[in-house]
C-alpha cells in the first residue's frame, strides 16, 4: 500500500504539471486483447483521467491509513496475514474498476469486490454465524449484478460498443433525452449499483460487515466497496443526466435508505451496529446529490463521507479495544475522565456528522445538497434529508452520552498503543470547514451545475436550528433522563416503534418469508430429480408394454394368421382413407 501511495503521489505531480486549462488530460496504456469473437473485440487497457485519479487518491490514502491502523490493532499474526491478503485483493479489484475503460472488463473488478467482501466478512469463518453472514453478503451482491449485466447488454445492443468514452459520445449524439431505451439502460445500471452502495433494500450485507475485524469494516464501509457503485454512476454521469425518471427513482431509494438507517441507529445498543447504520444513512446523501445533478458536489460529499465514516469506525475500534470487546453501550459509561483524548475525538466526529453550523465541512456540503432538492421541488426528499441529519445527530449524541457520561460500569480497561491514534489525528484535519471543497481535477468529465444561492442563508439557519434541536433532544433524553421522559418512552406507540426498529423493520423476516422459505420449499421438492422420476415412469410403461407383447408369443399358428390378417386390413384402410 505504501508503494501504491508513492506511485499515486508521483502520478498526481505528473498530472498537475501536464494539465492544460480547459483541456481533458487522459493517460491511456493498452495492454493486450482479452478476447475477440468476430467483430466483437474486448481490449484490456488502463486509462487515467481526473475522476479516476481522484478515486485512486482516496483508495490509496485511506487504504494506507487503515493498513497502518490494522498493524497495531490486530494482535494475532494469522489475523494480520489474512486481513492483508484479502484486503490486497479488494484494493486490486477496486483499482481495476476505476482504471479500466471497458464496461465488460470492469465486471472483473466488480466481481472481485464481491469475492473480497465475502472473504473479509468470513475471516472468523469457524464461527458459524460469520460463515452464514459472508454467504448472505455474497448472494445479495450478486442479485443486482444481474441488472448491471442487462444494462451492459442493452448498451452494446444500442450503441455497438462497451468503451466508456465511446458510449458517452455516441449516447449524446444518437439517443434522445428521456427516451425509453435511455431510461431502461440507466435504470438497469443504477439497480446494478445499489447493492454495492448498500441502498435499501440491498443494505443487509452492509450490516453483516460488523462481524469482520474493525479494520476490515473500515475498508468495506468507507474506502472501497461503497466506492464501486458510486464510481460507476459518476463515470456514466453524462448518461444518467439524459433520464430524469431514473434520477427521480434515485431520490426514492435514497429517501427510503435514510429513513430506514437513521431510525434503526437511534435504538441500537451495539456500538458496531450504531456506527454501521449511521454510515448507511450518510451514503444516501451522495445519491441525493446525483438526483439533483450536483455531480461536482457529490464528489465533495463522497470525500467527506469516507473521511468521517473511517474516523467513526477507527475511533469505535479503539473504544472496543479499551473496553475489552464490550459492545453494549448500556454496559459502558463514565469514560470521559478515563479517556479524554478518545472523548474529544468522538466530539469532533459528532460535530461533522451532525453538520455543526459554519464549522464542519458537512454543514456546507449536506446543506447544499438538501437545498438543491428543495429548489428542484423535491420537498419531501429535502424534508427527509433534514430528518436524517436530526436522527443521525441524535444517534451519535446518544452514543456519546451513554458511553462517556453517567456512572462508570467497567473497572478494568485494556491498553492500546498510542500509534493507533495517528491515522485518526490525520483524518480529523479534513473534517473542518477549511476543506469544504477539495480541488478535484474532474473538469470536462462530470457535468457542473450551478447552485441557486438565493435564500440559501435562510436555509442554512434552518439547518443550524435542526442541529441545535438534536442536541437539546439528546440532552433531555440521554444526558439527564427524568421520570417524564421515561413515561414518554413507555407509551405503547413508542414501545412499538422501538421494537420495530430494533428488529430492523422486520426486513430480514420479510426476506425470509418472500424469498428464503419458497426457495427452500422448491429445493426440497427438487431434492429427488423430477426428470428422473419421469424417466422411471417411462421405463415402467415400456416394461408393461413389453410384457404384454411377450405374452402374445404363444406358439399357436392360428393366432399368428389372425394377427397377419388384422394387420393387413389396417394397412389397407390406411392406404384407402389417407
Amino acid at each position: 500500500m505504501l508503494i501504491t501511495n508513492l506511485i499515486t503521489m508521483f502520478t498526481c505531480i505528473d498530472f498537475v504539471k501536464n494539465t492544460v486549462p480547459d483541456m481533458l488530460l487522459v493517460y491511456s496504456r493498452p495492454l493486450w486483447t482479452w478476447f475477440s469473437v468476430g467483430d466483437f473485440v474486448v481490449p484490456l487497457s488502463l486509462t487515467l483521467d481526473g475522476l479516476s485519479l481522484t478515486f485512486l487518491v482516496i483508495i490509496a490514502f485511506l487504504g494506507l491509513l487503515i493498513y497502518f491502523f490494522a498493524a497495531s490493532y490486530l494482535t494475532s499474526k494469522k489475523d494480520v496475514y489474512t486481513f492483508y491478503a484479502y484486503s490486497n485483493l479488494l484494493i486490486a479489484s477496486m483499482l481495476t474498476i476505476i482504471l479500466v475503460d471497458n464496461l465488460l472488463v470492469m465486471l472483473i473488478g466488480w466481481e472481485g469486490v464481491s469475492i473480497s467482501t465475502y472473504l473479509l466478512i468470513g475471516i472468523y469463518y469457524k464461527q458459524l454465524r460469520n460463515g452464514y453472514a459472508a454467504v448472505k453478503a455474497f448472494v445479495l451482491m450478486h442479485l443486482t449484478d444481474i441488472f448491471l449485466i442487462i444494462g451492459v447488454f442493452l448498451l452494446y445492443q444500442t450503441l455497438g460498443t462497451l468503451n466508456i468514452r465511446d458510449i458517452l459520445t455516441q449516447a449524446h449524439d444518437n439517443l434522445a433525452i428521456d427516451s425509453d431505451i435511455i431510461f431502461w439502460i440507466t435504470l438497469m445500471l443504477f439497480l446494478g449499483a445499489i447493492s454495492k452502495s448498500a441502498l435499501f433494500p440491498m443494505q443487509s450485507w452492509f450490516v453483516e460487515t460488523t462481524l469482520a475485524p474493525m479494520p476490515a469494516v473500515a475498508l468495506m464501509q468507507s474506502s472501497t466497496v461503497i466506492l464501486s457503485g458510486v464510481y460507476l454512476i459518476l463515470r456514466l454521469s453524462n448518461l444518467f443526466i439524459m433520464s430524469s425518471d431514473t434520477l427521480d427513482i434515485m431520490t426514492i431509494f435514497a429517501s427510503l435508505t435514510i429513513l430506514f438507517a437513521s431510525s434503526i441507529a437511534l435504538v441500537q445498543s451495539d456500538v458496531k451496529r450504531i456506527i454501521t447504520y449511521i454510515n448507511l444513512a450518510q451514503i444516501s446523501y451522495l445519491f441525493y446529490a446525483f438526483a439533483t445533478q450536483s455531480w461536482w458536489l457529490s464528489l465533495n460529499c463522497l470525500i467527506n463521507y469516507v473521511i468521517t465514516s473511517t474516523l467513526l469506525i477507527l475511533a469505535s475500534a479503539i473504544l472496543l479495544k479499551k473496553c475489552q470487546g464490550e459492545r453494549n453501550i448500556n454496559k459502558l459509561g463514565g469514560l470521559a475522565k478515563s479517556f479524554p483524548v478518545l472523548y474529544a475525538i468522538f466530539l469532533i466526529i459528532m460535530l461533522s456528522l451532525s453538520a455543526i453550523p459554519w464549522i464542519s465541512a458537512s454543514f456546507y456540503i449536506k446543506g447544499d445538497i438538501i437545498w438543491g432538492l428543495m429548489i428542484k421541488e423535491h420537498l419531501m426528499a429535502g424534508t427527509i434529508g433534514l430528518l436524517g441529519i436530526l436522527l443521525s445527530s441524535l444517534s451519535i449524541w446518544r452514543l456519546i452520552f451513554m458511553v462517556f457520561y453517567h456512572k462508570p460500569k467497567i473497572a478494568e480497561f485494556a491498553k492500546t498503543k498510542w500509534i493507533s491514534y495517528c491515522p485518526i489525528f490525520i483524518l480529523l484535519i479534513f473534517t473542518t470547514a477549511i476543506f469544504i471543497y477539495f480541488p478535484i481535477p474532474a473538469q470536462n468529465i462530470i457535468p457542473i451545475a450551478k447552485l441557486d444561492t438565493n435564500s440559501l442563508l435562510s436555509f442554512q439557519l434552518l439547518l443550524a436550528a435542526v442541529t441545535i434541536l438534536s442536541f437539546v433532544i439528546a440532552y433531555i433524553f440521554y444526558a439527564h433522563p427524568n421520570s417524564e421522559v421515561q413515561e414518554v418512552l413507555n407509551t405503547p406507540i413508542v414501545k412499538f416503534i422501538v421494537r420495530l426498529c430494533n428488529c430492523d423493520w422486520r426486513f430480514d423476516y420479510l426476506l425470509n418469508i418472500i424469498f428464503v422459505k419458497p426457495y427452500v420449499y422448491l429445493a426440497n421438492m427438487l431434492k429427488k430429480d423430477p426428470l428422473a422420476i419421469w424417466d422411471n415412469w417411462i421405463m415402467l410403461g415400456i416394461k408393461k408394454i413389453n410384457s404384454y407383447i411377450v405374452s402374445l408369443e404363444n406358439g399357436h399358428i392360428r393366432w399368428y394368421m389372425v394377427s397377419i390378417v388384422i394387420g393387413s386390413i389396417i394397412i389397407l384402410m390406411l392406404l384407402v382413407f389417407i
